[in-house]
């Protein structure tokens, strides 16, 4: 997975959570220092210094990590993974952790594994370490999930604590693709079904991510556990929680902002409306608030 690499971006990068794997399974992600030798021949001296401000290389800490950490790239092995790799195409929203210090973040995925089986990965995450989307690329509309508390104390205990007693991993994980799927969702859920940019928390997406997480809740979904069998969910085969510790994209082109979608929808509509006299120009529809409520279900 990699060998030689076009150029890429990272697009999700958490320093804290790759150091602390690294350190708990003894990886030494920087190698060592490279040092410099100083002659001062005026007076016969010799000397050593480290190299100042070193350009820290991503690249080459993500493939030290996972060539030392075993991580599941087949997914038809059977559960649990405790890590896992891939590379395709990820989406990104906001997501309200109560258990988190900082804003919230969902990265979704949805592979295959060879003999067909769809796995849906649902990680969590922080905005902090989100990398080619701006604050405001997503907008608090449309219902969220009661789930939220749940889900966010798996991830954060990193899969220790469990005071939700009612839930399985099994329950959890179905909820974690709820929120994946239909969080910000307005109506019917259908309505929004290939359109994540009408959905509120939604952020962008980007293609060929390669990515690497570690894994909390690994289920396989049968017959019996399909909750929605008219929508997407009924599809799913398998789902994944955990958090991400690195998206990286090789087609950089690729990152779609929502805010770009939305911004463009908006003046599609007030070009129309002007064009009928119902307004005078484009910005008054475009900074009009959005309108609606947060509903729980």
């Amino acid at each position: 997975m990699f060998g030689q690499r076009p150029t890429g971006k990272f697009l999700y990068w958490s320093d804290r959570a790759i150091q602390t794997v690294a350190s708990e399974n003894g990886v030494e992600l920087r190698g060592r220092p490279s040092w410099s030798v100083n002659v001062n021949l005026k007076f016969l001296q010799f000397g050593t210094k480290p190299p100042e401000n070193p350009t820290r290389d991503l690249l080459e800490e993500s493939k030290r990590l996972e060539a030392a950490i075993p991580a599941v790239a087949d997914f038809d092995t059977p559960p649990r993974a405790h890590f896992a790799k891939g590379c395709d195409s990820v989406s990104f929203a906001k997501f309200d952790n109560p258990y988190a210090k900082n804003e919230g973040a969902l990265l979704h995925v949805r592979t295959y594994s060879q003999s067909g089986r769809r796995v849906d990965l649902c990680l969590f995450g922080s905005m902090d370490n989100v990398r080619g989307f701006a604050p405001y690329d997503s907008f608090p509309h449309g219902w969220t999930s009661s789930s939220a508390a749940p889900i966010g104390e798996l991830v954060t205990s990193r899969g220790k604590e469990n005071t939700a007693h009612w839930l399985n991993d099994k329950d959890k994980c179905i909820e974690a693709l709820k929120v994946a799927l239909y969080q910000g969702s307005t109506g019917r859920d259908e309505e929004h079904e290939g359109r994540p940019a009408s959905r509120g928390f939604t952020v962008g997406h980007a293609d060929r991510c390669e990515y690497f997480a570690e894994i909390y809740a690994d289920v396989l979904l049968g017959k019996d556990d399909k909750r929605h069998v008219h929508d997407e969910l009924a599809l799913a085969e398998r789902i994944m929680i955990g958090r991400p510790l690195w998206v990286r994209s090789l087609a950089p082109g690729s990152v779609v902002r929502y805010a770009e979608v939305r911004r463009r929808k908006v003046r599609q509509k007030a070009n129309i409306l002007r064009r009928a006299g119902i307004i005078g120009n484009a910005e008054q529809l475009e900074h009009q608030p959005q309108q609606g409520q947060t509903m729980i279900w």
